[in-house]
C-alpha cells in the first residue's frame, strides 16, 4: 500500500551546512561554492534517479548560478540559504509517473511562493526496503525575480520563511498551518495521479488521531537506525516500531471480537422487540374480547389461539436468548483466552528479547566454594568499569556543546534590543537565536542518550575482542555453578502432585461462568 511521508527541515549555516554542499549531495553533482571557496563533487554518486530545477514564471538560470547566489545574498553566519522538503513517492506507480508527480508538486510549489525548486529523485537503497522511492526537493528562501536591469536575482524572503508575527502582520497563515496546507496538497496531487492511473492505493495526510483510528502510529527510524537494523542489530526506535505492530494486531483481533457481540446483542434486542410485540398484540386482543358480549366465546377462543401463539413466540425468544446468552459467554471467553495468549506471546517476546542482549554473567558471592567463581567477579567488575569509562569519555565530548548552549542561551537571556534596530529586525534575530538553540539541545539530548544505551553493549563487546581470556574464564565458572545448581536440584525429594477433583456438573460450569 502507499505510504505518506513528507518531512521538511531549513538548511542553515548554524548546523554547519551550506545550500551548494546539499544540492551538490542530493543531485549528485559537482558545484563550487564561490563565498568559501569550497568545491563538492559528488558526481560518482549512485542512486540520482532524475533532477530537475523549476524556477517562477519560468525564469532562465543555471543550477550553479542559483545557489551560490543563495549563499552570497545571505550576511549573518546563521542565515538559513535553504529549505529542504523530503517526500516518499508510491511505488506503485511507474518510474515516469514518479517524475510526473514531483514535477507538479514542484511547479506548484514555484508559482505559489515565487522561489526555486530543485528536485531531486533517489532510488532505494541495494541492502534497505526496495519500495523506498523518494524525493529530494530543496527550495530557495528568498523569491526569485528578474530586476528592471534584466538581471536575476533573489528578493524578499518568502512566504514560508517569514515568523509568525511578519505572518499575522500581512493577514497571512501561520508558519504551522501553512505546512499542514502542504501537506494536504501533496497528498491530493498524489491520489490524483494514482488514481488516473487507476491504482487504488490512496495516501491521508492526517495524524491517526485526527482520522479517528485506534491503531498507534510507527516512528521513522532514519538512515542510521535503517542501517543498523539491516545488519541485525536492533535499535529503541526499532523495537518501539515492533511493540506498535503486536499492539496494532491485537487491537484489530478485538475489534473483530466486539463487531461479533455487537451482532449478538443486535439480534437479542430483535428478538425481545418481537417478544414485546406479541404481548402487546395478546393484550389488545384480550382487552377488545372483554368489550364485545356478542362474540364473547369466539373471540375468546381466537385470543386463547393468539396467546399460545404467542407463548410459543416467548418459548422462541426464550431460546434464542439463550442462544444470544452463550454466544455471549463464549464471546467473553475468547476475550480472556485471547488477552492471555496476548500477555503470554508478549512474555516470550520479552524473554527471547533478553536471551538475544548481551547480558553480564550473574554474580557468584552466593557460591563463593566453586572454582571459578572469582572469574566471573573479575569478568562483571570489568564490564561496569568499562560503561563507567565509556560514559565519562561520551561526557566529556558533549561538555564542548554544554558550554555552548550556556553560553547562548546568556547571549539570548540578555540580549537588548539597540536604539538604532527596527523591532522586526530584533524580534525575527531572536526567533533564530531561539532556534539555534533549540537545535543545539536536541544534539546535546541525542548524544547523552547514546552513550547511556551503548555502554553495555561497548563494555561487553571490548572485553570480547580484547580480553578473551577473562570472558573464557567467566564461562567456565559460570558453568561450574550451573553445575552445582542442577546437582542440588537433582538431590532433592520428588513430592507427588496434588491431585483435584472437578465438577462435572454443566449447570453448575454454567452458573460460574456467568
Amino acid at each position: 500500500m502507499a505510504i505518506y511521508h513528507l518531512s521538511t527541515k531549513p538548511v542553515s549555516r548554524s548546523s554547519g551546512r551550506t545550500a551548494t554542499a546539499s544540492i551538490a549531495y542530493r543531485a549528485g553533482i559537482a558545484i563550487k561554492d564561490k563565498r568559501t571557496g569550497k568545491e563538492h563533487d559528488y558526481t560518482k554518486r549512485s542512486g540520482v534517479a532524475y533532477t530537475r530545477l523549476h524556477t517562477p514564471n519560468g525564469l532562465k538560470i543555471d543550477r550553479n548560478e542559483l545557489w551560490n547566489l543563495a549563499e552570497t545574498t545571505e550576511t549573518r553566519k546563521n542565515s538559513r540559504t535553504a529549505r529542504e522538503i523530503v517526500v516518499n513517492l508510491p511505488h506503485e506507480l511507474s518510474g515516469r509517473l514518479r517524475v510526473m508527480l514531483v514535477n507538479d508538486f514542484a511547479k506548484d510549489l514555484a508559482n505559489q511562493y515565487g522561489v526555486a525548486v530543485d528536485v531531486a529523485i533517489h532510488t532505494p537503497d541495494a541492502q534497505g526496503d526496495n519500495r523506498n522511492h523518494h524525493a529530494h526537493i530543496m527550495l530557495t528562501t528568498r523569491k526569485l525575480e528578474r530586476l528592471e536591469s534584466g538581471r536575476v536575482a533573489l528578493t524578499d524572503k518568502s512566504q514560508l520563511e517569514m515568523s509568525n508575527t511578519q505572518l499575522k502582520e500581512r493577514g497571512l497563515p501561520s508558519a504551522r498551518e501553512e505546512l499542514k496546507a502542504i501537506r494536504e496538497q501533496w497528498a491530493n496531487i498524489t491520489n490524483k495521479h494514482l488514481k488516473e492511473a487507476k491504482i487504488d492505493a490512496r495516501i491521508d495526510h492526517r495524524s491517526h488521531k485526527d482520522r479517528g483510528l485506534e491503531q498507534l502510529p510507527t516512528k521513522k527510524l532514519g538512515w542510521e537506525a535503517s542501517a543498523l537494523e539491516r545488519k541485525g542489530i536492533k535499535t529503541a526506535t526499532g523495537d518501539y516500531n515492533r511493540k506498535v505492530e503486536e499492539y496494532n494486531h491485537a487491537m484489530q483481533q478485538l475489534a473483530i471480537i466486539e463487531k461479533s457481540l455487537n451482532a449478538v446483542t443486535e439480534q437479542r434486542e430483535q428478538s425481545n422487540d418481537k417478544l414485546r410485540e406479541g404481548i402487546e398484540r395478546a393484550v389488545k386482543l384480550i382487552e377488545s374480547a372483554t368489550h364485545n358480549t356478542a362474540w364473547a366465546d369466539k373471540r375468546a377462543r381466537q385470543v386463547n389461539e393468539r396467546v399460545n401463539d404467542s407463548q410459543q413466540g416467548i418459548e422462541g425468544a426464550e431460546r434464542e436468548i439463550d442462544a444470544s446468552t452463550s454466544a455471549i459467554d463464549q464471546a467473553d471467553r475468547s476475550i480472556a483466552e485471547h488477552q492471555q495468549s496476548k500477555l503470554k506471546a508478549e512474555r516470550e517476546a520479552q524473554l527471547q528479547q533478553q536471551a538475544k542482549e548481551p547480558k553480564p554473567l550473574r554474580p557468584s558471592s552466593k557460591e563463593p566454594h566453586i572454582k571459578g567463581a572469582e572469574a566471573i567477579d573479575r569478568y562483571n567488575t570489568r564490564v561496569l568499569d568499562l560503561e563507567r569509562q565509556y560514559q565519562q569519555d561520551k561526557q566529556r565530548s558533549i561538555e564542548p556543546l554544554k558550554e555552548e548552549l550556556a553560553q547562548l542561551q546568556q547571549a539570548y537571556d540578555t540580549d537588548k534590543k539597540s536604539v538604532f534596530m527596527g523591532k522586526k529586525t530584533w524580534v525575527q534575530q531572536r526567533e533564530e537565536k531561539l532556534e539555534e538553540i533549540r537545535q543545539l539541545n536536541s544534539k546535546i539530548e541525542a548524544k547523552e542518550f547514546m552513550a547511556k544505551t551503548e555502554s553495555r553493549r561497548y563494555a561487553i563487546k571490548f572485553i570480547a575482542n580484547h580480553e578473551p581470556q577473562t570472558v573464557q574464564e567467566a564461562k567456565q565458572g559460570q558453568q561450574a555453578i550451573e553445575e552445582y545448581k542442577e546437582q542440588q536440584k537433582q538431590q532433592q525429594p520428588q513430592v507427588e502432585p496434588l491431585q483435584v477433583r472437578t465438577s462435572k456438573n454443566k449447570n453448575n460450569d454454567k452458573g460460574m461462568d456467568r
